[in-house]
């Protein structure tokens, strides 16, 4: 009874998944039914209780493990040990059932059911494992061919990747390359790091000679060196900026370039600057020369009427800051329209050049001088002490004009009619000024021309 209750026990607990736990109960009963049947029911060890004994030391190795099967040893090394002494020492009880030959083939046969179970769970216990290997085995052929498949799938993508990283920057490297714009790199340090053969062509320096450079010192001069550095200090602080300036390039001389600033950044941290220089010169020389024929008369180049006012209305700022007086001559040409028609259109714009030459021979540095249109010219005398300072002055513009003129072949003697207007004595105004000195210059030549007079000074106002 207290067998099969050991049996069911041990049962519960392997479906119950706890095989060891059973497993280690279940033949411990059987040692303990074995040394039993040993010393109180047949009162000897027989060769059916020994290997009883071997079949408990094999189970205990091959369900639970080579630390059980060592304590299932020691339990039937101590059962026969026990036997041994209590037999010396007369300490076994009688048996109940002697072990005659019919009882010995049964406990062969129980231990030889019991091998035969043990071999029979070990062979199913063998094939579990292996088919537990095997669809293991074969779950890791599938992981593993699923591995492969993504591994291949990865290093496709990878490798269609890299090529398009590589093409992109082929792509980009070809661009800075062939750019007509002048590209240069800067590390946070102002040290050139790359150049593309635009910026070699622009400024004559080659990539060796450039590399690890500060370019602030490289292309710019005394009187660009300050801007240079702000311009590259706001970029390094993260700014974008573009402005225009000048640059030196290696032999020494100047260009005007556009030039832009731009911080490179890299996971959030700047890296450098790019920065790009467009040649504009051509295009500064353009503008210059067309904002020149804007305000100065194409055939003599001296200042026209627009910018004649303009000079005036600073020179009339000046002086009433400075307190000082300023004298306006208006010149208008005596009996220029039969010369201009005697020798020709051609040769009276050459006249007029020559005339025009000689006024700046006859001026002061700090004066202007313009061509108001046709015959007529219109000067700006600045800081006179005196009236008679500008007396002086249209003396020396009659005594230049006066002077024989030779023109092929010929002598042409020229003359002008001046008159003066002076601030602050006729007025405050630009325009004014210059009308107040034409209506002077009526007066002379009603009065005979060739000479000069002023518009209110000295009781000669109209």
């Amino acid at each position: 009874m207290l067998i099969n209750l050991v049996v069911v026990t041990s049962l519960v607990f392997i479906r119950k998944r706890r095989l060891l736990f059973g497993a280690g109960l279940f033949l411990f009963s059987m040692w303990v039914v074995v040394t039993f049947a040993v010393i109180y029911i047949h009162g000897e060890i027989s060769n059916p209780a020994l290997g009883a004994y071997l079949l408990m030391i094999l189970g205990a190795g091959l369900f639970i493990g080579p630390r059980m099967a060592i304590a299932f040893t020691s339990l039937a090394w101590l059962s026969l040990a026990g036997y041994l002494v209590a037999k010396h020492y007369d300490w076994l009880p009688n048996p109940r059932w002697p072990l005659t030959d019919q009882r010995y083939i049964v406990m062969q046969s129980l231990v030889f059911a019991l091998g035969l179970v043990l071999i029979f769970v070990a062979i199913q216990s063998m094939r579990k494992a292996i088919h537990r290997a095997q669809t293991h085995e074969n779950d890791l052929r599938e992981n593993n061919r699923h591995m492969q498949e993504v591994l291949a799938s990865l290093e496709q993508r990878i490798s269609e990747r890299t090529s398009e990283i590589t093409q992109q920057k082929q792509f980009f490297e070809a661009l800075v390359q062939n750019s007509p714009i002048a590209i240069v790199t800067l590390n946070i340090e102002h040290r050139i790091l790359s150049c593309n053969p635009a910026f070699e062509n622009l400024f004559g320096y080659t990539q060796s000679e450039v590399l690890g450079q500060n370019l602030d010192h490289l292309i710019t001069t005394r009187a660009t060196n300050d801007e240079a550095v702000e311009l590259t200090r706001k970029v390094v602080n993260g700014e974008t900026v573009q402005q225009t300036g000048q640059r030196q390039r290696k032999d020494g001389t100047l260009i005007d370039a556009e030039i832009y600033g731009v911080p490179v950044f890299l996971d959030n941290q700047q890296f450098g600057v790019l920065a790009m220089y467009n040649n504009i010169s051509e295009r500064v020389k353009t503008e210059q020369h067309l904002k020149h024929l804007a305000t100065h008369d194409p055939l003599t180049m001296l200042p026209n009427r627009s910018l004649f006012y303009e000079h005036l209305d600073h020179a009339l700022h000046r002086a009433r800051r400075n307190d000082k007086r300023l004298a306006v001559f208006f010149l208008d040409l005596d009996g220029f329209k039969s010369v201009n028609d005697l020798l020709g259109h051609s040769k009276g714009d050459e006249l007029l050049q020559e005339i025009a030459s000689r006024f700046n021979e006859a001026l002061r540095s700090s004066d202007v001088v313009a061509r108001l249109g046709g015959d007529e010219f219109a000067f700006v005398c600045e800081n006179l002490a005196d009236p008679e300072d500008a007396a002086v002055i249209a003396k020396k513009i009659l005594i230049a004009l006066s002077r024989k003129i030779h023109m092929d072949g010929q002598e042409i003697s020229v003359s002008g009619s001046i008159g003066i207007s002076l601030y602050p004595e006729d007025g405050g105004e630009a325009r004014d000024l210059l009308r107040y000195a034409d209506a002077a210059m009526y007066r002379v030549k009603d009065q005979g021309k060739q000479h000069y007079q002023f518009f209110s000074w000295n009781g000669r106002s109209s």
